[in-house]
């Protein structure tokens, strides 16, 4: 494969022996000649394009399966932070309810650990809750 500038050169090189001899050929064969250096010419330009045309397919290819990563990344990070918020919901949840059974076990205590019996038996008859 030959690079842009090598092709420059190379493609100036024949139109400069080209020019040269444009003097001692017949009409014909100048034509001839140019008729050639064009065709290569246009070869390695329809050569160099299809090159280019399979290196951007393959890129358009790279692109479309890291787009698809992407969107199952963005997809699995969605679930993640719905179960994140869930688990966090369910959390806050068991803390309120340790702190209902804490004060129900504090309520316990008082009633039947330091109160006497008649403050217990008064609390009973009135419903109420200290």
């Amino acid at each position: 494969m030959e690079t842009q500038g090598q092709t420059q050169l190379h493609d100036t090189g024949k139109l400069v022996a080209l020019a040269g001899k444009l003097k001692d050929l017949p009409l014909e064969d100048v034509l001839r000649q140019v008729y050639t250096h064009l065709l290569s010419e246009n070869e390695f330009k329809r050569d160099r394009i299809e090159e280019l045309v399979e290196r951007l397919q393959k890129i358009e290819d790279q692109l479309l399966k890291e787009q698809k990563e992407k969107e199952e990344a963005e997809k699995i990070l969605k679930d993640e932070l719905r179960k994140q918020e869930g688990t966090k919901q369910l959390i806050n949840k068991l803390l309120e309810d340790i702190r209902r059974y804490q004060n129900d076990i504090e309520w316990y205590k008082r009633t039947y650990e330091t109160r006497s019996l008649i403050g217990t038996i008064k609390e009973k008859l009135l419903g109420t809750k200290k």
